[in-house]
């Protein structure tokens, strides 16, 4: 049985790794990537970031200042389209895998191969419309 599992856990991996999820993230981080402006916005928002974990760290309250200097940096960060094409990339990606693990722990929970234990069927996020989901 667990040849079986294995092969099967490699089939989808291998699914996963031609998923079009996956191609997308890999072409928008490219692009994010080569982008000279992105990559600045993306370091700039970093050490901001930074640099309010470090006063909160220290026990200090943040300024309006400082929420302000953040909250325009997340706006940039995210008018920015090379860098909101990756993020929504990789949000399409984590929900995909979010959507695997979701069944994978529905048929471990129900002890059912079929990733649903009222009716048999895969379930996503919003379920498979049976009385058990």
């Amino acid at each position: 049985m667990t040849a079986d599992i294995m092969e099967k856990a490699e089939a989808l991996a291998a699914a996963i790794a031609q998923s079009t999820e996956l191609d997308n993230l890999k072409i928008t981080e490219k692009a994010m990537i080569a982008n000279e402006q992105a990559q600045q916005l993306i370091a700039k928002f970093q050490e901001e970031q930074q640099r309010l974990y470090d006063l909160q760290a220290q026990g200090q309250e943040l300024s309006e200042q400082d929420r302000n200097a953040i909250n325009d940096m997340e706006q940039k960060v995210e008018n920015n389209s090379l860098i909101s094409a990756y993020l929504q990339a990789q949000g399409n990606f984590t929900q995909m895998l979010d959507s695997v693990n979701a069944i994978l722990a529905s048929a471990i929970a129900s002890g059912d191969e079929s990733g649903c234990s009222s009716c048999g069927s895969g379930c996503s996020d919003a379920g498979c419309g049976c009385e058990g989901c």
